[in-house]
């Protein structure tokens, strides 16, 4: 019991470095989409945070899309 234990807790520690490279990161859901004369503007969104990235009007909004956090 104790050496799975002790194998539990190197695995643990060997993975951390790995979540804290992705720690920055969010992805979001398109929640909107508006669009102007000369642009397209897409919404992205969850309860805690909203990005809005501008395109060309004859692209599409992608469905989700990672920001950093800063």
């Amino acid at each position: 019991m104790v050496i799975n234990m002790k194998r539990l807790l190197v695995l643990t520690l060997a993975l951390l470095p790995a979540l804290a490279a992705h720690a920055g990161r969010i992805t979001l859901p398109l929640t909107d989409e508006q669009e102007t004369d000369n642009a397209k503007i897409c919404i992205y969104s969850n309860a805690n945070f909203t990005e809005t990235v501008t395109i060309r009007p004859s692209e599409q909004c992608k469905y989700t899309r990672t920001f950093e956090e800063e």
